[in-house]
């Protein structure tokens, strides 16, 4: 299984800040993982669009936004589809505006309906800017979806999930994994001394839940010089545990409509609650 792991930047213009990790899962459970490189939004589009084999992708960005916020987009939006759609008609002027106007000055962006307590909300701007990396991130996977024929695209918990060959496409959040790992989930992207920190989550990796093979020296000095890096192989291993055992992580409840509006950010459970369905706390992006 072919498993990619994103760090998703909204920035403009493009400034290398989004990364792409890329490697195998053997059918044994064996993560072998062989890149890490910077790549632009476009040209993730067109990776993504154009795999040849069935893939699980992991990305860091929101795919959808509030239940409330929805209707400022498409009044009759079924599904988090029709406002991927309404956002790539719709350009990033228009949709800071209808931002602002939702969420007044001074006041808290609202969280979507289960997001872990402590995330930011996909309309914060404080203190991440998250408005861009929501709409560039909303207009790509508008790009991809449904897929080929021959390849669809399975954005759980949208469908069930194809039965021809398909590309998975989970959204992650890489500090949220570490901390469920037992792993550093604070000060590896500053602080006193970020490159200890991811020094040790470096050396921890593989010792943690799945079966990881040495990185190679040179994506291993990639991920201690940047943060960025090092995000999007956390989220290829949070790909990579998914596809293993989908029981380790917190699924939506059954028939509630406002996932499949709001989407699903798909998080490791508490090592100590095999059973919890949604997260108490999470560290800050």
């Amino acid at each position: 299984m072919h498993i990619i792991g994103v760090d998703f930047s909204g920035a403009e213009p493009e400034t290398g800040k989004t990364w792409i990790a890329e490697g195998s899962l053997s059918d044994d459970g064996l993560l072998t993982l062989t890149c890490c490189h910077p790549i632009t939004r476009a040209d993730l589009t067109n990776k993504l669009a154009t795999l040849r084999h069935p893939a699980v992708v992991a990305m860091d960005f929101p795919f959808s936004v509030p239940m409330k916020f929805a209707p400022r987009l498409s009044g009759d939006a079924q599904n988090m589809v029709d406002l991927w759609a309404k956002v790539s008609c719709t350009n990033q002027e228009v949709f800071n505006r209808l931002r602002d106007s939702f969420v007044l000055e001074g006041t808290k962006a609202p969280p979507r309906k289960y997001d872990p307590k402590g995330s930011f909300s996909p309309l914060s701007i404080t203190p991440i800017n998250m408005v861009p990396m929501t709409f560039w991130g909303m207009r790509m996977l508008n790009d991809l979806y449904p897929g080929p024929a021959d390849k669809p695209i399975w954005v759980p918990p949208l469908q069930c999930p194809p039965t021809k060959p398909h590309i998975t496409l989970l959204e992650v959040m890489p500090g949220a994994t570490l901390r469920r790992l037992g792993l550093p989930y604070r000060g590896y992207k500053g602080g006193q001394n970020p490159l200890k920190t991811r020094d040790k989550i470096l050396r921890e990796l593989s010792q943690k839940v799945i079966s990881l093979t040495p990185l190679p020296h040179l994506l291993t000095l990639t991920c201690r010089a940047n943060d960025d890096a090092l995000d999007a192989v956390v989220a290829a291993i949070t790909a990579a545990l998914w596809h293993t055992d989908k029981s380790l992580f917190c699924h939506p409840p059954e028939q509630d409509s406002d996932v499949l509006l709001e989407g699903w950010m798909w998080n490791l459970k508490e090592r100590n609650d095999k059973s919890q369905t949604t997260l108490e706390e999470s560290p800050v992006k």
